[in-house]
């Protein structure tokens, strides 16, 4: 991992910005479910949805208007803020090269170019429990989804909290793409230094259509390495109040998605989406979070240009 990480920082700025593409397969003009070879596409998002926000004393992050930008070329792909680099690939497996901005600093920065847009990554598996060093919660539920409720702590709002900024991730991409279901797995590492973390991205998606119809559904995980998840979760001294400082370890978060479209016109799309990320304890049990869920809704229709 160490030699990867070196070789990204050393020759990615010169190759592509820092951002990943989600995978297309390019194709030339009228071929099925794949993208035109040099073709853009525009499309703005008008509609009412939320991502809420995990972060204590913090609101939630309204969803109106939601941009989505793609690009296919022949070696070279944009989607959103996301660039990436084809390495090789056949007519049912791809190989990239990927870079993309970190995710967590959404929920300290609510101006953060990645509230904007609807993350198209989908990633799913148990969180893990490593046990001791927590600060005790108290729990409303019976143990499902469940809002994390502590005692009355020095608001967030309050405090000297250091900045949690964006960083760059790069790596690479495989995908494999069957009539029954696709897959995606990536390696991410951060190459602007910020945390100097990685990221393991896995998912599988089925999608379907019928009639005007077309549905994606979507099952994945993300692993983060410690780094990853103590800069934007851990407590420092300076930080904390009388619960003191939180350190924790790697984190694997599931994550699901449902995305339904109805196409209205040539020009406009109706389309509801849905997402869920899990926080496991490594994130959830942190001082600066009173939730252990993400949850995205956006209801609207979609203007294509």
């Amino acid at each position: 991992m160490t030699l990867i990480r070196q070789l990204f920082t050393t020759f990615l700025p010169a190759l592509v910005a820092p951002c990943l593409a989600a995978t297309a397969f390019a194709c030339e003009q009228g071929q099925g479910d794949c993208v035109e070879v040099g073709k853009w596409e525009v499309s703005v998002g008008l509609g009412v949805g939320v991502r809420t926000n995990p972060l204590a004393d913090s609101d939630d992050i309204p969803l109106f208007i939601v941009p989505q930008i793609n690009y296919q070329g022949e070696r070279f792909f944009i989607q959103n803020l996301d660039l990436g680099m084809i390495l090789w690939q056949s007519e049912t497996q791809q190989l990239n090269l990927l870079a993309t901005p970190s995710y967590d600093q959404v929920f300290f920065h609510r101006w953060s170019p990645s509230n904007f847009f609807i993350e198209g990554s989908t990633l799913a598996t148990a969180g893990k429990d490593t046990g001791g060093g927590k600060n005790p919660v108290v729990t409303e539920g019976d143990g499902g989804d469940r809002e994390l409720v502590t005692p009355e702590f020095m608001p967030l709002r309050e405090r000297d909290l250091r900045d949690r900024h964006m960083a760059g991730l790069a790596g690479i991409e495989y995908s494999w793409s069957s009539s029954l279901v696709d897959l995606q797995i990536q390696y991410l590492t951060d190459f602007t230094q910020i945390h100097s973390g990685e990221e393991l991205r896995i998912a599988l998606a089925k999608q379907w259509r019928y009639g005007k119809h077309q549905w994606l559904a979507s099952v994945g995980a993300n692993w983060q390495s410690r780094e990853v998840v103590n800069y934007y979760y851990s407590v420092s001294d300076a930080e904390a109040d009388e619960r003191g400082a939180y350190i924790t370890d790697a984190a694997l978060s599931p994550l699901l998605r449902l995305d339904w479209n109805y196409e209205l016109s040539a020009r406009w799309d109706l389309r509801v989406l849905a997402s869920y990320r899990f926080l496991p304890d490594e994130i959830s049990a942190s001082p600066l979070i009173n939730d252990n869920k993400v949850i995205t809704v956006f209801v609207g229709g979609v203007y294509h240009f």
